[in-house]
C-alpha cells in the first residue's frame, strides 16, 4: 500500500510537471475560450461582402457599372482567345466567365481583380488535354476535369491557411516560368496566324514554320499582322495622348474588342455567301443555344488528372495573389490572401460543373479595371451579366471571328508577360543563385513541358536551401589567429527584447533567421499587422459617409478586434506617432532577392499607413547582406552623413537608432539617456 501511494505520487508530480502536458494546457485553455468569437470572426471572413456592402455609397454605382460593362466586353476576346490556346471549344472559353465574376461579388477582397480564363491556364490545360485526349476525352471534359481538382484543392488551402505553401515559388523562379510560358503560347500561335498546320513543341514549331513559308496563305497574313499593327498603334496612341482624353482612353483599352469588331464584320461580308469549304480564312465557327447545363464529371478522368492539376494550381493562385497584391498596393487596400484561395477554389468547383476552363485573375483585364476608376466589387455583378447577355444574344456574330485575329490578340496579350533582359540581369547581379532558378525555369520550360520547367526550378530552390542548412558558414577565432592579426568583425549582438527600452516614435524588428523566399513574405505580413495593431495612422478618422472614401473597411474592423483581444491602446498623436523602423539584421546570415523584395515591400505598405516621412533605419548588417544590398542598388546613408529622401540609414549602436531624432546629434540621445538614468 505504501509502494502505490509512492508510485501515485510520483506520477502526480510528473504529470504536474511534464513540459509538454503544461505547455499543451496552457494553449487549449485560451484557444477553448476564444473559440466561440473566433468562429464568428472566421466566418465572416470567409464572406466579406456582409462587411463592406451595408457600407456601399450610392455614388459609386455609376462608376462600378462603366468598369463591370467594360470588363465585360474585355472578356469576349479573351475568353474566345484563351480557349484557342486551351485548344477546347472556343465557346467554353465564355462559359468560363461568368460564375467567377459573380461569386467574387460576394466572396472576393479586391475591388479591381478580374478573374477568368488566362493565356497561362490556357497552355497548361492544353498540355493535359493534348495527352488524355488520345484515350478518347473531350477536350470540353478534360479541362473542367481540370478545373474541379484545382478548385478542390485550392479550396483545401485556403481554408486550412495553407498559403505559405505557395511561398516556396520565389520571385525568380516565377519570372523565368512566366517568360518561357509567354514564348510557348506566342509560338503556339503562330500558324494560325500565317495559316500553317504545325506540331506542338518548341523545335517542333520553329522547324515546321521555316520549312513551310512557302505555304503561308497570303490573307490570313495580311488579317493577323494588321490586327498586330491596329492593336500596337492603338496601345501607343492610348499611353501617349489616353489621359488627356479619357474617350479616347476606354477606346484605346477596348482595343481587343475594336479589332473583334472590325474583322468579325469583315469576315462575315466576305464569307457569308461561300460554303465552310471555301471560306477565304479559318473561322472560330462558334456555336451556343445559352448556357451550359451542368453535368457531373467522369470519375476515371477525374482520377487521371489528380496529379496533372498541381501546376495549372500554383500557376492560378501565384498569379491571382501576385495581380491582387500590386493592385492593393497600388490602391491603398491588402487583400486577404486565404480568402482569396478560398474564392478560387469554390468559384472553380462551381465553374467546372458548368463546361468551364480554370480560370484566375488576368492582369490586363485587372489595369483596365482599376484604369476605369472602378469603385467596389459590385462592377462584378454587371461583368457577370454582360457576359451571359453576350452567350444568349451575341452568340450568331461570335461565328464569323477569323481564328488570325483571336491569335493577334492573345500575341498581344503575352508579349508583356515576358520579363525583359535586364530583369535577369538584376538577378545576376544581386543572386547567382537565383539567377540559375530563374534561368532554369526560363530554359526547361521553353524546350520541355511546363510542369518539368516549374518543378525543375522550384526544385532547384528547396536543395540550394537544404544544402545551406544542412552546410552551415562558420567563424571561428583562437588566440593564434589574434596574435597574427587573423580576426574578423563580430556584429554586436543585441540585448533581449525585454531589456530594451523603445521610446514611442520607434518601432524594433529584430530577424532571428535568414530571409528567404519560403518565409519573408509571412515576415513581412507579420511586421505589417504589429504596426497597425500598435499605432494608428497618420490620417484622420474615415467618414463613411463620404463616398471619397475606401470601400474596404476589412482593416477597420480587424485591428480593433485585435487590439481588443490583446488589451493593446494604440499610440496616438496630431502628426504621425511611428516615425522611424528600426530594422535589426544581427542574426540575418543570408538573403535571397525575394527576401530583398520583402523589404521593399515592407517600406511601401507601412509609409502608405503611417506616412511618407516613415524612416528606415538598419543595424548589425553582416557583410554578405550589405553585399545583396548593394547589389541591388539600394541606397543608404551612414548615420550622420547627408542623405538623399530616398535614402535608409544605417546605424552603428541600437540606443542611437532608436532614440536618435532627425536634427539631433548623437551625443544628444546619450545625454538623453543619462539624465533618464
Amino acid at each position: 500500500m505504501n509502494w502505490f501511494t509512492k508510485t501515485k505520487g510520483r506520477m502526480a508530480q510528473s504529470y504536474r510537471t511534464d513540459p509538454n502536458l503544461n505547455k499543451w494546457k496552457s494553449w487549449v485553455g485560451p484557444v477553448t475560450h476564444r473559440l466561440p468569437t473566433a468562429t464568428v470572426d472566421y466566418l465572416v471572413e470567409k464572406l466579406p461582402v456582409v462587411q463592406w456592402l451595408p457600407h456601399y455609397h450610392p455614388k459609386w454605382l455609376l462608376q462600378d457599372i462603366i468598369a463591370g460593362i467594360t470588363i465585360g466586353v474585355m472578356f469576349i476576346p479573351q475568353g474566345l482567345a484563351y480557349a484557342q490556346i486551351a485548344t477546347i471549344p472556343t465557346v467554353h472559353g465564355l462559359y468560363s466567365c461568368w460564375i467567377p465574376s459573380a461569386l467574387y461579388f460576394f466572396l472576393g477582397t479586391s475591388k479591381e481583380l478580374s478573374t477568368g480564363p488566362t493565356s497561362i491556364l490556357g497552355l497548361l490545360t492544353a498540355d493535359v488535354v493534348a495527352d488524355l485526349s488520345k484515350e478518347g476525352y473531350g477536350a470540353a471534359a478534360i479541362s473542367s476535369a481540370i478545373a474541379f481538382m484545382v478548385g478542390v484543392y485550392t479550396i483545401a488551402i485556403g481554408l486550412l491557411k495553407l498559403g505559405f505553401l505557395l511561398d516556396f515559388v520565389s520571385a525568380p523562379v516565377l519570372s523565368g516560368w512566366i517568360s518561357a510560358v509567354a514564348l510557348v503560347i506566342l509560338l503556339g500561335q503562330v500558324d494560325s496566324l500565317v495559316g500553317l498546320d504545325v506540331g506542338s513543341g518548341t523545335a517542333t514549331i520553329i522547324r515546321e514554320i521555316l520549312s513551310n513559308l512557302d505555304k503561308i496563305k497570303p490573307l490570313t497574313l495580311a488579317i493577323g499582322f494588321t490586327c498586330i499593327f491596329i492593336l500596337v498603334a492603338l496601345e501607343h496612341v492610348g499611353k501617349r495622348w489616353g489621359k488627356k482624353n479619357k474617350y479616347l482612353k476606354l477606346f484605346c483599352t477596348s482595343r481587343a474588342v475594336v479589332v473583334l469588331i472590325i474583322y468579325t464584320l469583315i469576315s462575315y461580308l466576305v464569307n457569308r455567301g461561300l460554303g465552310e469549304d471555301n471560306y477565304k480564312w479559318k473561322v472560330t465557327k462558334v456555336q451556343t443555344e445559352g448556357l451550359w447545363r451542368p453535368r457531373m464529371h467522369d470519375t476515371k478522368l477525374l482520377s487521371k488528372v489528380v496529379g496533372r492539376a498541381f501546376a495549372p494550381l500554383i500557376a492560378m493562385a501565384v498569379e491571382h495573389l501576385g495581380v491582387g497584391k500590386a493592385f492593393g498596393l497600388r490602391n491603398g487596400y491588402t487583400i486577404d490572401k486565404s480568402q482569396e484561395l478560398v474564392f478560387l477554389g469554390i468559384e472553380n468547383f462551381v465553374n467546372s460543373f458548368f463546361g468551364a476552363m480554370t480560370t484566375g485573375a488576368a492582369m490586363s483585364r485587372t489595369a483596365v479595371n482599376s484604369e476605369c476608376g472602378v469603385k467596389s466589387p459590385v462592377n462584378f455583378l454587371f461583368t457577370s451579366g454582360f457576359v451571359i447577355l453576350t452567350i444568349y444574344e451575341l452568340a450568331p456574330a461570335l461565328y464569323w471571328i477569323p481564328k488570325a485575329t483571336l491569335s493577334a490578340i492573345i500575341i498581344m496579350a503575352v508579349v508583356h508577360l515576358v520579363s525583359p533582359p535586364r530583369l535577369f540581369y538584376r538577378y545576376y547581379r544581386m543572386s547567382f543563385v537565383d539567377f540559375v532558378a530563374s534561368m532554369l525555369g526560363f530554359w526547361v520550360t521553353l524546350f520541355t513541358t511546363t510542369e518539368i520547367g516549374l518543378g525543375t526550378a522550384v526544385g532547384f530552390n528547396i536543395v540550394v536551401t537544404l544544402l545551406r542548412l544542412a552546410f552551415p558558414g562558420l567563424k571561428s577565432l583562437s588566440n593564434i589567429e589574434v596574435q597574427s592579426g587573423d580576426v574578423f568583425s563580430v556584429p554586436r549582438q543585441s540585448p533581449g527584447l525585454d531589456a530594451l527600452d523603445v521610446p514611442p516614435e520607434a518601432f524594433y524588428v529584430r530577424y532571428t533567421d535568414d530571409l528567404l523566399f519560403p518565409n519573408a513574405e509571412r515576415l513581412k505580413a507579420a511586421i505589417v499587422e504589429k504596426v497597425k495593431v500598435h499605432y494608428e495612422p497618420s490620417v484622420t478618422a474615415i467618414d463613411m459617409k463620404s463616398a471619397d472614401r475606401s470601400w474596404n473597411v476589412s482593416d477597420m474592423k480587424r485591428i480593433p478586434r485585435i487590439r481588443q483581444r490583446k488589451g493593446i491602446q494604440p499610440i496616438r498623436g496630431e502628426v504621425a506617432a511611428l516615425q522611424h523602423v528600426v530594422l535589426d539584421m544581427s542574426m540575418v546570415s543570408f538573403m535571397d532577392i525575394t527576401g530583398c523584395l520583402s523589404i521593399i515591400e515592407l517600406k511601401m505598405e507601412l509609409r502608405r499607413y503611417i506616412g511618407q516621412g516613415l524612416q528606415f533605419r538598419f543595424l548589425n548588417m553582416s557583410d554578405q547582406v550589405m553585399e545583396r544590398f548593394r547589389r541591388s542598388e539600394w541606397e543608404f546613408a551612414r548615420d550622420g552623413e547627408e542623405r538623399s529622401e530616398k535614402a535608409d540609414v544605417i546605424y552603428t549602436s541600437l540606443e542611437s537608432a532608436l532614440h536618435h531624432r532627425e536634427g539631433s546629434d548623437r551625443e544628444d540621445v546619450v545625454n538623453e539617456k543619462a539624465l533618464e538614468v
